[in-house]
């Protein structure tokens, strides 16, 4: 696995966090997956600020897991040791005093190689698909 190749990065500007977490949960339930957690991870400034939490270098990071589960049966149908990297996820972060907010994820497919499985690869290029149409939308 390489980072610079498997993993995808954009990055937005001119944007409040909230309402970019905001239009990315939406974008995700337009495209029929559903919001399985949402981990708050900033809150760790409530512990920071009481002095019990190390350094830290961000001021949001949520990570937003989803899945159809649809897809998410046929994958694990595929291989039942699919499940390890189900559900998907994007990662969602702010540095303090930065403007610009990204929006990461973990290719499907970049998992799914790692299965040697035809089938298993059609629902993650399909997926993958998906999380690439929800950026998009939320570019535009």
């Amino acid at each position: 696995m390489e980072v610079a190749q498997d993993i995808v990065k954009i990055v937005f500007t001119g944007k409040n966090f909230k309402d970019l977490l905001d239009d990315l949960i939406k974008e995700i339930e337009v495209r029929n997956y559903l919001i399985t957690r949402i981990y708050n991870i900033d809150n760790i400034h409530k512990r920071y600020s009481q002095g019990i939490a190390p350094d830290i270098d961000f001021q949001h990071y949520k990570i937003v897991e989803f899945c159809n589960l649809e897809s998410c049966s046929g994958l694990i149908s595929s291989n039942l040791l699919a499940g390890v990297f189900m559900p998907v996820r994007f990662v969602v972060f702010q540095s303090f005093e930065q403007e610009e907010i990204n929006i990461v994820f973990l290719k499907p497919t970049s998992f799914a190689r790692l299965f040697n499985s035809d089938k298993m690869m059609n629902f993650a290029k399909s997926l993958e698909q998906d999380m690439n149409y929800v950026l998009e939308e939320i570019v535009l």
